[in-house]
Protein backbone atom coordinates (compact mmCIF):
# COMPACT_ATOMS: atom_id res chain seq x y z
CA UNK A 1 0.00 0.00 0.00
CA UNK A 2 1.47 3.13 -0.98
CA UNK A 3 2.28 6.13 1.91
CA UNK A 4 -0.59 8.79 2.21
CA UNK A 5 0.84 11.98 0.81
CA UNK A 6 2.28 14.36 2.89
CA UNK A 7 0.23 18.08 2.96
CA UNK A 8 3.24 19.87 2.65
CA UNK A 9 4.12 17.05 -0.54
CA UNK A 10 0.82 17.63 -2.00
CA UNK A 11 1.01 21.68 -1.61
CA UNK A 12 4.25 21.41 -3.79
CA UNK A 13 3.10 19.29 -6.47
CA UNK A 14 0.06 21.12 -6.66
CA UNK A 15 2.02 24.09 -6.71
CA UNK A 16 3.76 22.80 -9.76
CA UNK A 17 1.06 21.35 -11.66
CA UNK A 18 1.25 23.74 -14.48
CA UNK A 19 5.29 23.93 -14.50
CA UNK A 20 5.73 20.04 -14.74
CA UNK A 21 4.57 16.90 -14.03
CA UNK A 22 6.10 16.92 -10.33
CA UNK A 23 5.57 13.74 -7.84
CA UNK A 24 6.47 13.35 -4.41
CA UNK A 25 7.83 10.35 -3.49
CA UNK A 26 8.67 9.21 0.53
CA UNK A 27 12.43 9.19 1.11
CA UNK A 28 14.17 8.74 4.34
CA UNK A 29 11.61 9.74 6.44
CA UNK A 30 10.40 13.03 4.25
CA UNK A 31 9.71 13.03 0.37
CA UNK A 32 11.59 13.61 -2.30
CA UNK A 33 10.32 16.04 -5.21
CA UNK A 34 10.99 14.73 -9.06
CA UNK A 35 10.15 15.67 -12.51
CA UNK A 36 10.47 12.77 -14.20
CA UNK A 37 13.54 10.69 -13.00
CA UNK A 38 15.15 14.02 -11.60
CA UNK A 39 14.89 14.57 -7.47
CA UNK A 40 15.28 17.86 -7.72
CA UNK A 41 13.67 19.10 -3.79
CA UNK A 42 13.47 17.72 -0.59
CA UNK A 43 10.40 17.82 2.39
CA UNK A 44 11.77 17.18 5.44
CA UNK A 45 11.03 18.47 9.09
CA UNK A 46 8.35 20.74 7.93
CA UNK A 47 10.51 22.32 5.15
CA UNK A 48 11.02 22.72 1.79
CA UNK A 49 14.61 22.50 0.17
CA UNK A 50 15.88 22.77 -3.66
CA UNK A 51 18.56 21.29 -5.08
CA UNK A 52 21.45 24.29 -5.32
CA UNK A 53 24.97 24.74 -6.96
CA UNK A 54 26.72 28.09 -7.66
CA UNK A 55 24.62 29.18 -10.41
CA UNK A 56 21.52 28.89 -8.16
CA UNK A 57 22.80 29.41 -4.44
CA UNK A 58 22.80 33.37 -4.98
CA UNK A 59 19.18 33.31 -5.40
CA UNK A 60 18.87 32.19 -1.41
CA UNK A 61 21.49 34.10 -0.33
CA UNK A 62 19.74 37.49 -1.43
CA UNK A 63 16.63 35.93 -0.29
CA UNK A 64 17.46 36.14 3.45
CA UNK A 65 19.71 33.21 3.87
CA UNK A 66 20.40 29.87 2.63
CA UNK A 67 20.00 27.32 5.04
CA UNK A 68 21.08 23.80 3.97
CA UNK A 69 19.61 20.83 4.48
CA UNK A 70 21.61 18.67 7.55
CA UNK A 71 21.41 15.79 8.75
CA UNK A 72 22.83 13.67 11.83
CA UNK A 73 25.24 10.35 10.24
CA UNK A 74 26.20 7.95 12.69
CA UNK A 75 29.01 8.87 13.47
CA UNK A 76 27.39 12.03 15.13
CA UNK A 77 28.74 14.53 13.11
CA UNK A 78 26.55 16.43 11.09
CA UNK A 79 26.48 16.22 7.35
CA UNK A 80 25.18 19.06 4.72
CA UNK A 81 23.43 18.66 0.94
CA UNK A 82 23.53 20.80 -1.73
CA UNK A 83 20.17 21.63 -0.96
CA UNK A 84 18.71 24.75 0.53
CA UNK A 85 15.19 25.62 2.57
CA UNK A 86 13.01 27.81 -0.54
CA UNK A 87 12.37 31.20 1.32
CA UNK A 88 8.41 31.29 2.36
CA UNK A 89 7.82 33.93 0.36
CA UNK A 90 8.48 31.86 -2.91
CA UNK A 91 5.81 29.60 -1.79
CA UNK A 92 2.63 31.67 -2.47
CA UNK A 93 3.40 32.56 -6.02
CA UNK A 94 3.48 29.32 -8.44
CA UNK A 95 5.09 31.44 -10.89
CA UNK A 96 8.13 32.74 -8.93
CA UNK A 97 7.84 29.00 -7.44
CA UNK A 98 8.11 26.94 -10.60
CA UNK A 99 11.06 29.33 -11.58
CA UNK A 100 12.88 28.14 -8.61
CA UNK A 101 11.98 24.32 -9.29
CA UNK A 102 13.54 25.10 -12.88
CA UNK A 103 16.61 25.93 -11.53
CA UNK A 104 16.63 23.09 -8.58
CA UNK A 105 16.47 20.77 -11.53
CA UNK A 106 18.73 22.13 -13.77
CA UNK A 107 21.39 22.29 -10.88
CA UNK A 108 20.45 18.20 -9.84
CA UNK A 109 20.82 17.19 -13.82
CA UNK A 110 24.33 19.67 -13.53
CA UNK A 111 25.11 17.85 -10.89
CA UNK A 112 24.26 14.02 -12.04
CA UNK A 113 26.13 15.05 -15.65
CA UNK A 114 29.81 15.71 -12.99
CA UNK A 115 29.89 12.73 -11.55
CA UNK A 116 31.71 10.15 -13.10
CA UNK A 117 29.56 7.11 -14.97
CA UNK A 118 29.50 3.68 -12.88
CA UNK A 119 32.69 1.78 -13.50
CA UNK A 120 34.65 4.26 -15.04
CA UNK A 121 38.21 3.76 -14.09
CA UNK A 122 40.09 6.70 -12.86
CA UNK A 123 42.46 8.26 -14.64
CA UNK A 124 46.10 6.74 -14.07
CA UNK A 125 47.44 9.90 -11.72
CA UNK A 126 44.10 9.24 -8.82
CA UNK A 127 44.64 5.56 -8.77
CA UNK A 128 46.23 4.26 -6.06
CA UNK A 129 49.58 2.70 -6.11
CA UNK A 130 49.57 -1.34 -7.32
CA UNK A 131 46.44 -1.25 -8.20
Amino acid sequence: MAKPLDPLAEFVCDQLRDWAPVTARPLFGGWGIYDGPVIFGLIARDAIYFRVDERNRPDYEIAGGARPFTYEMSSGKTAEMAYCEVPAEILDDPEQFAGWAARARDAAIRAKAARPKAGATRPASRRRKGK
